[in-house]
């Protein structure tokens, strides 16, 4: 996102580069650090060696498979927000059985982008049936050899042929 004023006093914001690009307030000299959001997905695995992905019931990318996870929380740890984001979207307990790696991305949101840190681990469901909420319209298990082509995000894409290597 592109921000015009400083939230500490509402003076102007000039871009200044040095390593990256920040903002600086013309008025007080705060400096504002864009940095990326971090999020945390998990790629649950049955015992078939299947992959359960989730259908976006909203924007971005609508109708398109995704693993199923999410932002965290201020000052939650991404595995707990693992775990979280599995109840909350799907209504199982899970098990962190593995760590699959950490992608940088971005999410677009209404017009802006936010820059995303994509922690995404692997795991398995030890409690709970599958009843997909409101940002989700559906779930289902694939085979690594037959995923759809219609995956979200780039770092999803990424995690899943990291995954298929391992295997």
């Amino acid at each position: 996102m592109q921000y015009t004023f400083c939230p500490k006093c509402a003076g102007k914001f000039q871009e200044i580069k040095d390593n990256a690009s920040h903002l600086q307030c013309i008025q007080c000299n705060f400096v504002f650090y864009q940095d990326s959001k971090p999020t945390a997905s998990v790629i649950l695995e049955n015992d078939k060696g299947e992959v359960l992905l989730t259908r976006r019931a909203g924007e971005p990318f609508k109708g398109y498979w995704d693993l199923p996870g999410g932002f965290c929380e201020l000052d939650e740890h991404p595995e707990l927000t693992a775990k979280r984001e599995m109840k909350e979207e799907l209504g199982v307990d899970i098990e962190l059985t593995g760590f699959i790696g950490i992608y940088t991305d971005h999410y677009p949101d209404q017009g802006d982008v936010e820059y995303t840190l994509n922690i995404i681990y692997t795991g398995k469901i030890i409690q709970g049936e599958l009843r997909p909420d409101d940002d989700v319209d559906a779930c289902q298990w694939f085979s690594l050899n037959q995923l759809p082509a219609n995956i979200a995000f780039k770092n999803g894409q990424q995690a899943l042929q990291e995954l298929k290597k391992q295997n």
